[in-house]
């Protein structure tokens, strides 16, 4: 059966300078580490979807080089903010709180979950009726939705806190249309897949450094960062799964509390 496949990454926490380090690591060197093994792996590849914290430092230069390098691969690739992203400045180019990739049969649709200022997520009153307005416009298709924050506790207590703010109008949006088949969101650094009503919900790992699961306060977990796979086929069934490559794994300070 015919299938289409796109790339999950996020929270790759690019810095201004590609050698410059957080915490304690390089994010570039396993960003572009983790590209080479998406493209010798999986390829070709229909579209990339970056689900936010594209930047630590959010910078014009540091948005450049990241746009500069995915379109030197020739793949289609899109992206949502984090709450680490200045939206004054992302992505360089025409950026719409709410926006639609074409993948027919499938659509998928991005909403912006970063408030300026604020770590935790809330998705405005206005991009909530321009999602209703999508869906509606896309009734007859198969749909996967992308944003930033996780809609859904992790029981991670410092991690929810900083969650989506309205994951209840969020949901009564959703639950109305039976063709959303899934929400990929970043923001928690760990591979999760959680349910909202039919809907299935989806993290991925960060490119750079992992967050223990539900730990209490902050911690770092020596996982290797990864990505993920879906494989979307016409009939509006999906395949995932997550990929991690542990050659990347990033020395890293386990007794650090924050970021």
């Amino acid at each position: 059966m015919a299938f289409q496949t796109v790339v999950q990454i996020s929270d790759t926490h690019l810095m201004q300078s590609p050698h410059a380090q957080f915490v304690g690591m390089n994010p570039e060197d396993t960003f572009l580490g983790l590209m080479q093994h998406i493209q010798a792996t999986h390829s070709p590849i229909d579209c990339l979807v970056h689900t936010g914290d594209l930047a630590q430092e959010a910078h014009p230069h540091t948005y450049t080089r990241y746009l500069e390098y995915m379109a030197s691969l020739k793949i289609p690739f899109y992206q949502t903010p984090g709450n680490h992203d200045d939206l004054n400045c992302f992505p360089l180019q025409n950026y719409e709180r709410v926006s639609v990739i074409d993948l027919k049969p499938w659509s998928i649709i991005l909403i912006n979950s970063a408030v300026k200022g604020r770590t935790d997520g809330c998705i405005a009153e206005t991009d909530l009726q321009m999602l209703i307005y999508f869906l509606e416009q896309h009734q007859d298709r198969h749909i996967i939705v992308a944003c930033h924050h996780h809609p859904i506790e992790m029981q991670s207590h410092w991690i929810d806190q900083h969650k989506l703010k309205n994951t209840p109008d969020f949901a009564n949006v959703l639950k109305q249309y039976p063709n959303i088949k899934a929400v990929i969101h970043g923001h928690v650094h760990q591979e999760a897949h959680q349910k909202l009503g039919h809907i299935d919900i989806f993290s991925v790992p960060s490119t750079c450094v992992q967050f223990k699961p539900k730990s209490y306060n902050f911690a770092l977990d020596a996982m290797a960062p990864g990505y993920r796979i879906l494989k979307l086929y016409d009939n509006g069934e999906f395949f995932t799964q997550v990929y991690r490559v542990p050659a990347l794994i990033p020395n890293t300070d386990p007794s650090l509390s924050g970021y």
